[in-house]
């Protein structure tokens, strides 16, 4: 998902609120996740940003892409 600008902190939020509880990262571990990209996003707020999600052996991958650089985080998938 690409965003632009400096209004998309609202978006970015939510859609990553849906994902995470989507493959089962909910509560306090999932506001963690987002408080993290957050504060990654505050660092170049004025410019445009790309979120990637992907999910594989277990593994959520969470790539934020901003004023040219690549912010990667990654958290474990709950088994359902």
């Amino acid at each position: 998902m690409t965003l632009a600008g400096a209004e998309s902190g609202l978006v970015l939020a939510e859609v990553f609120r849906s994902v995470l509880a989507h493959v089962g990262l909910k509560g306090e571990a999932g506001e963690r996740l987002l408080d993290q990209v957050m504060t990654e996003r505050r660092k170049a707020a004025g410019a445009d940003c790309t979120l990637r999600f992907a999910a594989q052996a277990g593994e959520l991958v969470i790539t934020l892409t901003q004023a040219g650089h690549d912010w990667k985080m990654s958290a474990p998938v709950p088994v359902r």
